[in-house]
């Protein structure tokens, strides 16, 4: 059953169960019939709650006349509905917003676009870089690297494309996962705290429910959604434990998510009240507590996304390649190659990581798209907009897809850059050298991001 209608349900039998325990604490019983009779004149008789409203009920009888009684929230022939209408609109009033809290099965789909988006950028253990399974077409990465820097290619062009960009490819693919798995991990660990939320909101209720069936002697539970962060590295399932461990080597914020410190102490919840109002109070107490663990986790996780975007950008060389040098290269009369491996290179290898990076950004920019799966009531308390931590989540997941579309770029314009030069049959020398000004000309604008650009503006923008 769907978590809003079980909510209902148990709503509903709460009302009717603090009436009844109001009608039996003010001396009034019920009899078959359904309406309360005063234990000390049963001529008196109230009439029961009505339906669909409650309120249409309450009548006062006396000896079967219309005849007026008095309680604290209302007195005249109609007293008994004001008791009705005071426990069916308090009760329900404060569950209302806590109805449409975030449904966590609305970020699945944008959970698994990010999870593929971290996939394709997961170097295998023959990338040099990590010890476990990974994407197996960035193996092209380990083979750029062995056939760039080998003893048949050399050259002022192959040794600027060499140190450049294949030597730190690697590393920067690395980087970039990083943070491609900390916009998936949070993401994810936003879907834990509201499906823990639903469980507290859920208990909280059955607890009041209790607490007015056994006449204000209530149990004590423990708010559960605080330690909703704790185990994000089991719910978000990744290529490999030491690509896991790995990353969070590169990225601080991402560490401490994958390895907390520590499991925060779960709050309490009291139920003993000698009221009906103040079984209600309980409730409203524990909706107080949940609020403040959901707010205290999203706090931390901006905390976290805020320290990540600092890192990125302190570090830029860590997850972003400057524009290749090869790019601005245009004299072949140096270079030593074997022409067809270059070619090969140029055709195959580095398309096929491009492709990889391309998947990778367009994925991380569908899961993106996500606002509408955070919205919360500002009423309920967790947060002082309805999106929550959204804007510091979607400042990284923009940042993991500029870097992967930026890298993509460079990688597919070196790679046409290379074949340039490789189409030598045919043409002279000058003819090859004058086709790669005219394509360094086309590339002297860039690919049209600037990830490490827009990273810092936003970091100056929220300090």
């Amino acid at each position: 059953m769907a978590f809003v209608d079980q909510l209902d349900q148990t709503i509903e039998k709460i009302i009717d169960e603090a009436i009844d325990y109001y009608m039996d604490s003010v001396g009034f019983f019920r009899a078959q019939t359904g309406n309360f009779h005063f234990t000390q004149d049963p001529t008196w008789e109230i009439t029961p709650p009505g339906k669909p409203a409650r309120s249409a009920g309450g009548q006062v009888t006396h000896s079967g006349s219309p005849e007026e009684w008095g309680f604290e929230y209302g007195s005249g022939t109609n007293a008994g509905s004001f008791v009705y209408a005071h426990f069916e609109d308090t009760i329900r009033d404060m569950f209302s917003w806590w109805r449409e809290i975030p449904t966590p099965a609305d970020f699945d789909q944008y959970l698994n676009y990010l999870r593929d988006a971290a996939w394709y950028i997961s170097l295998t253990s023959t990338g040099d870089k990590v010890q476990d399974i990974g994407n197996v077409e960035l193996t092209a990465v380990k083979f750029l690297q062995d056939h760039i820097g080998g003893d048949d290619m050399n050259g002022p062009m192959i040794y600027a494309f060499d140190q450049n960009f294949c030597t730190p490819l690697p590393q920067v693919i690395h980087g970039q996962y990083a943070v491609m798995l900390l916009a998936g991990t949070t993401l994810c660990g936003e879907k834990e705290i509201w499906t823990n939320a639903e469980q507290d909101i859920l208990n909280i209720a059955n607890e009041m429910l209790k607490g007015m069936q056994a006449r204000g002697s209530g149990h004590e539970i423990n708010i559960k959604t605080i330690i909703s962060l704790i185990s994000i590295a089991t719910v978000f399932p990744v290529p490999g434990k030491q690509i896991l461990s790995g990353a969070g080597t590169v990225l601080g914020a991402l560490d401490s998510l994958l390895h907390p410190g520590g499991q925060p102490t779960q709050p309490p919840a009291k139920f003993e009240a000698g009221s009906p109002d103040g079984v209600i109070g309980k409730g409203k107490d524990a909706l107080k507590t949940l609020a403040q663990s959901i707010r205290t986790l999203e706090d931390d996780m901006a905390n976290k996304l805020k320290d990540a975007m600092n890192t990125v950008t302190s570090r830029a060389g860590s997850f972003d390649l400057p524009k290749p040098k090869l790019l601005d290269t245009t004299e072949i009369d140096e270079m030593k190659v074997n022409l067809d491996e270059l070619h090969f290179i140029a055709t195959d290898t580095l398309p096929k990581i491009e492709k990889q990076l391309n998947l990778a950004s367009d994925n991380a920019s569908y899961g993106g798209y996500c606002s509408d799966a955070w919205y919360r009531p500002i009423d309920i308390g967790v947060s002082d907009t309805v999106y929550g931590p959204y804007e510091e989540w979607s400042a990284i997941s923009s940042l993991a897809k500029e870097l992967t579309a930026d890298l993509a770029w460079e990688v597919k314009a070196s790679g046409e850059h290379l074949a340039i030069a490789t189409e030598q049959t045919g043409r002279t020398e000058a003819q090859i050298e004058d086709s790669m000004k005219r394509h360094a000309k086309m590339l002297e604008d860039g690919s049209g991001y600037d990830p490490i650009g827009d990273a810092t503006k936003w970091v100056n923008e929220h300090r």
